[in-house]
C-alpha cells in the first residue's frame, strides 16, 4: 500500500511539473558572437537603415548616461558614428524608429545619479534625425519636441504604408515617475509624419504600461509585454493597423491575452510570457511559412530565460510557441534586439533596468538562428 501511494504521488507531481511548463519543441540557435563596440549600458535604443543597425544611448555601470551611437554592418562588424549633437543631453529609456531612409530618437531620462553639482533628474520631449549619408560631425538634425508627457521606456515604432507612399512613426505608453508630481504610466498613442514634423494624439488604448516589446510585420505592429507603474505585468496583446480604415478607432484589436484561458488547450503555457523590459525581433519573410516575432530575455520578479516565437499568420489570433532558452550565463533585461543578415540579435542589457551601484552590464551580444535544432546551444558567459 506504501508502494502504491508513493507512485499516486509522483504520478500527481508530474502532471504538476508538466502543467507549469511549455511542452513545446523547442527549436532554434542562440549563438555567441563578436560583442557590442562600445560600454556595456541598460536602456539603449535601436534602428535599422539599410542593412546596417544603429545603437546607442543608455546609461553604464558607473551610472553615467551615454549618448553615443554605434553601426553594426552586415560584416557583422561595429563601427562608431556621430554622437547624439552638442544640444542634446545623455539619456536612457528612449525611442527610436527608421522609416528606412533617416532614423529618429527621442525622449527617456537621466537619473544624473553620477553628477556633481545640483544638476536634478529630467525626463526629454527632444527628438532628432539621424543621416547615415551624411558627413561624420553632421549626421543629427534637431527635430520638433513631442509634445505628449515626457516619458522614459516608452515604445516606438514606424509602421510602412502597404501602397508604397510614406508610413508613419508612432509612440505610445512609457511612464513618468519622478519628481513632485508622477504621472505614472501611460497608453497614450501619438502620431508622427516624417514629411511635415509633426505630431498628432490618435487615441488611448491598451492597458498602460512601460517597456513593452513592438514589433511590425508588413504594414501590422504587434505590441505586447511590459510592466506598470504598480509592478503589474499586461496580458492584452495588441495588434495595430494605421492604414487599414480611414478612421483610427479601427486601428486597434486585440489577440489572445498573453494568460491561460479555460477551454483552450493552446495557451496552457501563455502565463510564461508576460514580463517587462524584454527584447523582441522579426525573422523570415513576410509569408505564413517563415515570418515569426520573437520575444527574448526581460524580467518578471527575477531575469528570464524562456524565449518564445509568434506566427502572425496562424489562425486569426496567432498562436506563440516556446523555443530554446536564452544562454543561461547571460541573462539580462533592459537590452536590444533586432534582425541582421536573417537571424535574431539581441545585445547590451544588464541585471536591472535603471542605474544602481554595482550594476551588472553585458556587452555580450548572440544571434539567434530560428528552426534550427539546438544541439550546439551557446552557453558561453
Amino acid at each position: 500500500m506504501k508502494t502504491v501511494r508513493n507512485l499516486c504521488f509522483l504520478v500527481v507531481l508530474m502532471l504538476l511539473v508538466g502543467a507549469c511548463h511549455s511542452n513545446d519543441e523547442k527549436r532554434g540557435n542562440w549563438r555567441k558572437e563578436q560583442a557590442f563596440g562600445g560600454a556595456g549600458r541598460i536602456g539603449a535604443v535601436s534602428f535599422k537603415i539599410g542593412n546596417a543597425v544603429y545603437i546607442g544611448t543608455g546609461v553604464n555601470t558607473n551610472q553615467v548616461e551615454l549618448k553615443d551611437f554605434w553601426a553594426f554592418n552586415e560584416t557583422l562588424n561595429w563601427e562608431e558614428v556621430d554622437t547624439l549633437p552638442a544640444g542634446a543631453k545623455a539619456r536612457y529609456g528612449a525611442v527610436a524608429f527608421s522609416d528606412g531612409k533617416y532614423g529618429y530618437v527621442g525622449l527617456g531620462y537621466a537619473a544624473n545619479n553620477n553628477r556633481y553639482g545640483s544638476e536634478q533628474p529630467e525626463y526629454f520631449s527632444d527628438f532628432y534625425r539621424f543621416d547615415p549619408s551624411a558627413g561624420r560631425g553632421s549626421q543629427w538634425t534637431k527635430l520638433g519636441d513631442f509634445p505628449g508627457e515626457q516619458r522614459r521606456y516608452a515604445t516606438g515604432f514606424y509602421v510602412p504604408s502597404p501602397n508604397g507612399s510614406t508610413g508613419k512613426g508612432y509612440v505610445c505608453f512609457g511612464s513618468n515617475n519622478e519628481g513632485r508630481n508622477p504621472k505614472g504610466s501611460f497608453k497614450d498613442w501619438w502620431e508622427y509624419d516624417t514629411q511635415t514634423d509633426t505630431w498628432k494624439q490618435i487615441g488611448v488604448y491598451g492597458d498602460k504600461r512601460e517597456g513593452a516589446c513592438v514589433a511590425v510585420v508588413g504594414s501590422t505592429a504587434y505590441i505586447f509585454t511590459g510592466v506598470d507603474d504598480a509592478g503589474t505585468y499586461p496580458t492584452d496583446f495588441i495588434k495595430f493597423t494605421p492604414f487599414a480604415g480611414a478612421t483610427s478607432d479601427t486601428w486597434w484589436s486585440l489577440l489572445d491575452p498573453l494568460k491561460d484561458l479555460d477551454g483552450r488547450s493552446y495557451d496552457n503555457d501563455y502565463g510564461m510570457l508576460p514580463r517587462a523590459y524584454a527584447v523582441s525581433f522579426v525573422t523570415g519573410a513576410d509569408s505564413e511559412a517563415t515570418t515569426r516575432i520573437h520575444l527574448a530575455t526581460g524580467s518578471r520578479l527575477s531575469l528570464l530565460s524562456d524565449c518564445w516565437e509568434f506566427n502572425p499568420y496562424d489562425h486569426a489570433e496567432g498562436r506563440w510557441n516556446e523555443v530554446s532558452n536564452f544562454p543561461g550565463g547571460q541573462l539580462r533585461q533592459a537590452g536590444v534586439g533586432f534582425t541582421q543578415n536573417g537571424f535574431g540579435w539581441v545585445t547590451l542589457g544588464g541585471a536591472n533596468s535603471s542605474p544602481s551601484m554595482n550594476l551588472s552590464m553585458r556587452t555580450s551580444t548572440y544571434s539567434f538562428e530560428p528552426g534550427v535544432e539546438n544541439w550546439d546551444q551557446d552557453d558561453e558567459w
